[in-house]
């Protein structure tokens, strides 16, 4: 009797599951991906293989996309452009240009908020791209600053996901609190309501009408 019960339940407990995914990850996002055909339909093969270090400045915005597992997840989660799975700021410095966001990445040892070199960031990767806000010299270097900041503070990675705490961060979420709150200006929304929380997801950083794309891996297919 036990047995026969399992076996009705587990297709139910299957369509739970796959109801909780669509959900999550593809629910909401079709009508927003119409919105946006423009943005869908790029060059199959890059253009370029690595950022020009000339166009880069501090408080740019680059993004870039995995293909592990948790790349994907974080990717399929935008509500948006499903390019990208990862963002991190950049760092100008005379000894290289770097690297400042939140991931975990048990292979390398990390865990949160740290800096590292571009070579490192984008080592494997053949997906990416690099966004400016159209905003002041100081307002950029206001960024960096606060990005910085929060890089000597031993935040760890977010599991949880919850933007009210700030001893923990996902990568979206360090860039969303670092551009707000370094501008005053609520540049960044969290786009994505899902099981009562809101999330900032990776689309959420570059689809605003201030941040501009200033260089990338593909190049943008007008229709």
């Amino acid at each position: 009797m036990i047995k026969k019960s399992i076996w009705i339940l587990l297709p139910l407990i299957s369509i739970g599951i796959f109801w909780f995914l669509y959900q999550a990850f593809g629910n909401d996002e079709v009508k927003m991906v119409q919105k946006i055909p423009s943005m869908t339909h790029y060059e199959k093969n890059p253009s370029l293989k690595f950022p020009s270090s000339n166009l880069l400045e501090n408080g740019d915005i680059i993004f870039r996309r995995g293909y592990g597992v948790d790349s994907t997840i974080s990717m399929n989660f935008s509500q948006g452009e499903k390019r990208y799975s990862h963002a991190g700021m950049i760092y100008k410095t005379d000894k290289g240009i770097f690297i400042i966001h939140a991931e975990e990445d048990q292979e390398h040892g990390h865990n949160g908020v740290y800096i590292e070199s571009i070579e490192e960031f984008l080592e494997g990767i053949s997906i990416w791209a690099v966004y400016r806000f159209d905003l002041s010299e100081k307002l950029h270097q206001n960024m960096l600053n606060y990005a910085l900041e929060l890089s000597k503070k031993n935040i760890i990675f977010d599991m949880d996901f919850n933007l009210l705490d700030d001893d923990k961060m996902y990568c979206s979420e360090f860039i969303y609190k670092v551009i707000n709150r370094s501008t005053s200006q609520e540049l960044i929304t969290a786009g994505k309501h899902f099981v009562g929380k809101n999330f900032v997801t990776i689309f959420d950083l570059y689809k605003n009408d201030i941040n501009k794309l200033i260089q990338s891996s593909h190049r943008l297919l007008v229709q």
